[in-house]
């Protein structure tokens, strides 16, 4: 991604600057680097390298222009030196030019590509290709594999790849590793496997760079008197799947598993029968579980139990007869959810996720229709918001330019949050409310005018242009209306 016109004027200004020895911190200060003269030092370092100083016009334009321009030349520069002395080789730029985009936007895949030179491999390519492998034998394989893929999937965003294909690849990167996991804990606990299936965004294929797997475990329903041991045995397996998953290593971790929206909740059992899970929902089921399972997807394990229960659970999620009372659950939720975080001491306006016009608004917005229509229209039966917007709108339940607006709005909120996450894999949706945070996001997000401050600008422009708009379809199409908004 480049600035075109005065963002080649920068670089080139720069560059040569830097080809003398003598970077001008000043157009370090412009680009939005909040610590110009120490990063003019690292860029000189960098350029002085003798594997670097010959691809100084592949590296140093892509970091001027990065989130953290001096953080990413000193990572750079350190690893070049761990390629020579590992490999006596030079760390070449030109097969791999998403080296410098990474370290340029991810603290913690610097650090990774540091602890081991052979993910370098990962990047290769002019875009590296979309994960797929599938990782087998051990816990160690399954960490591997998902980080490998976090770097491809990560490099593949930053050099402009459409990003909605991102979601969809986390999401099949993690049904990969969610698969080989159960195969660890089968055969750690000597188990036959149960059903796995994911609700929540992994059940849309709408998975975060890092978030929660929240999961649902499911096993064939054997006679009474085997039911006690087999839900022991399989609680057994549940809580290996989930240690091993999330244990703490030097690889890594690979992921946080999430088993609250069980049957019963936390409170309930790891893993229940398809006729015990049945029996839950049809004697106890809320209204927010029906929303809950419209996500629900198979993943791995036996599949006929998955079937099963969704051919059986269908007629709760999407009953026939129309409910005029969806529309005013689904925002009385929404509007409990907002005051309980403002309650806590949230800053509610600076959530992406469920502040006023943030994701989970499209998400209760697109999933009220569903709820109102999916007993009679099953095309509307999508764990996908975008997917179901589409829908949506072909069927004429919203206007176009609806759909339109939505999914461009949910898009970008959805590229802001990947872009937070991919910092430090951490599960936050805080908007940034200092200046430099600002501008990284800016930066991580694509937007590439040369100077930092326009790039904040634009960004601040289109975060209050999107959260209007959601906020205001949302109160028109649910909050303002009747019962009958999603009519």
């Amino acid at each position: 991604m480049h600035g075109g016109g005065a963002g080649d004027a920068l670089s080139r200004a720069f560059v040569e600057g830097l080809k003398h020895g003598n970077p001008d911190p000043g157009l370090l200060a412009i680009a939005g680097e909040p610590e110009p003269a120490g990063a003019a030092l690292a860029f000189v370092r960098a350029a002085q390298h003798p594997d670097l100083a010959p691809q100084l016009e592949l590296w140093a334009p892509a970091l001027l222009l990065s989130a953290r321009p001096g953080f990413a030349a000193a990572r750079l520069h350190e690893l070049a030196g761990a390629c020579r002395e590992a490999c006596s080789a030079p760390l070449d730029l030109g097969r791999a030019p998403a080296v410098p985009v990474v370290l340029g936007a991810s603290n913690f895949l610097a650090r990774l590509l540091l602890r081991d030179l052979a993910l370098l491999r990962e990047l290769e390519g002019p875009i590296p290709e979309a994960p797929g492998q599938r990782p087998s034998g051990s816990w160690s394989a399954v960490r591997i594999c998902k980080y490998r893929g976090l770097l491809r999937i990560a490099a593949r965003d930053l050099l402009g790849r459409p990003f909605s294909d991102s979601p969809r690849e986390l999401s099949d990167l993690a049904d990969r590793c969610l698969g080989a996991a159960l195969g660890c804990a089968a055969e750690e606990t000597s188990t036959p496997p149960p059903t796995l299936l994911a609700l929540g965004k992994l059940g849309g294929r709408e998975l975060n760079f890092s978030s929660d797997v929240d999961l649902l475990f499911l096993y064939d329903t054997p006679g009474e008197a085997e039911n006690a041991a087999r839900n022991a045995d399989v609680a057994r397996l549940v809580r290996a799947f989930k240690a091993g998953l999330e244990q703490p290593t030097e690889e890594g971790f690979a992921y946080r598993v999430d088993l609250d929206l069980r049957p019963e909740g936390p409170q309930g059992a790891l893993a229940n029968s398809v006729n015990a899970a049945l029996d839950y929902y049809e004697s106890f089921g809320m209204e927010w579980e029906r929303q809950m399972l419209i996500r629900l997807r198979f993943v791995a394990g036996p599949e006929e139990p998955a079937r099963a229960f969704e051919r059986a659970i269908a007629p709760f999620v999407f009953r026939r007869l129309i409910d005029p009372g969806v529309a005013r659950a689904v925002r009385a939720m929404k509007a409990r959810i907002e005051d309980e975080r403002r309650r806590a001491g949230r800053d509610i306006e600076a959530d992406l996720k469920e502040g006023p016009g943030g994701i989970r608004d499209v998400e209760f917005l697109v999933q009220a229709f569903q709820l109102f229509h999916g007993g009679r229209l099953k095309e509307l039966r999508q764990g996908s918001v975008l997917e179901a917007l589409s829908v949506l709108g072909r069927l004429g339940l919203l206007p176009e330019t609806a759909v339109a607006d939505l999914s461009e709005a949910y898009t970008w909120l959805r590229r802001a949050e990947h872009a937070l996450q991919m910092v430090e894999e951490r599960q936050t949706q805080s908007f940034p409310r200092e200046r430099f945070g600002q501008i990284a996001l800016a930066r991580r997000m694509g937007y590439a005018e040369p100077e930092g401050e326009r790039a904040r600008d634009r960004l601040l422009d289109d975060w209050t242009t999107v959260r209007t708009e959601v906020r205001r379809q949302f109160e028109a199409l649910l909050l303002g209306a009747g019962d009958d908004a999603a009519a």
